[in-house]
């Protein structure tokens, strides 16, 4: 039954992804080492006139490491569990598997999966669906585990997303730890009274974004323009 719910999570997340490809830029590389690529010719002259070195112009994917902290305490149980996979299962899909960190919390945090490992999509949700949603709201628990994968991370581009539904019930406040983060964006599920003015808060001394989604529907999609814009 658990394996039938993966498939269709990730069917689910695959249609919110449709054909929309990655960003990518543009790379001039060795003719040798790429000889199947498109030749650049401006960029040969440029680098070599007498055009004994040849470049070509090659795709390549836009990266950058993600760390979401994902709540799974005891308000995230049942339908809004299922849906936040789908949003999981989306960032799964758009990032390259090492690019990736999962951490789930509620009263301690839980490393689902730390950068660096090459863990497929089925295998992610697997681990994610086995954590049960139980605890109190720790939010300081989960940014300190992301501190953790921040510095344990080789990519320039990271980012940290916190995905919540309300303010922390556990631990300490957790402004102080913001300026040792990478930029902090902050997804609010859930009822429109569950303190927006403290996850925006959040979101603006992180120097990240802060959105709203009133309808966990809303959420996979949202998701996905937001690791988009992180990529580019």
């Amino acid at each position: 039954m658990r394996a039938a719910a993966i498939r269709a999570i990730v069917k689910k997340a695959q249609a919110t992804l449709g054909s929309v490809s990655r960003p990518y830029q543009l790379l001039n590389d060795s003719w040798e080492r790429h000889p199947h690529e498109e030749f650049d010719l401006d960029a040969s002259i440029e680098e070599d006139p007498t055009l004994e070195n040849l470049l070509v112009e090659r795709r390549e994917p836009r990266r950058a490491e993600v760390i979401i902290c994902i709540d799974t305490s005891l308000s995230m149980t049942g339908r809004k569990l299922a849906l936040t996979a789908v949003a999981l299962a989306v960032l799964c899909l758009q990032l390259d598997p090492e690019d990736l960190s999962v951490v789930a919390f509620e009263s301690e945090a839980n490393l689902i999966k730390g950068l660096g490992e090459k863990r497929d999509v089925f295998e992610v949700l697997k681990r994610f669906m086995e954590v049960p949603a139980r605890g109190l709201t720790n939010i300081e628990a989960g940014l300190l585990m992301a501190e953790k994968q921040a510095l344990a991370g080789k990519l320039p581009k990271k980012a940290v997303i916190l995905m919540t539904d309300g303010r922390f019930t556990a631990g300490r406040n957790p402004e102080y730890l913001i300026p040792r983060l990478p930029r902090l964006h902050v997804v609010q599920t859930g009822n429109p009274w569950s303190s927006p003015r403290f996850c925006r808060g959040l979101a603006k001394k992180g120097r990240g974004k802060f959105l709203r989604v009133a309808k966990l529907e809303h959420l996979p999609s949202a998701l996905y323009s937001l690791v988009h814009e992180i990529i580019r």
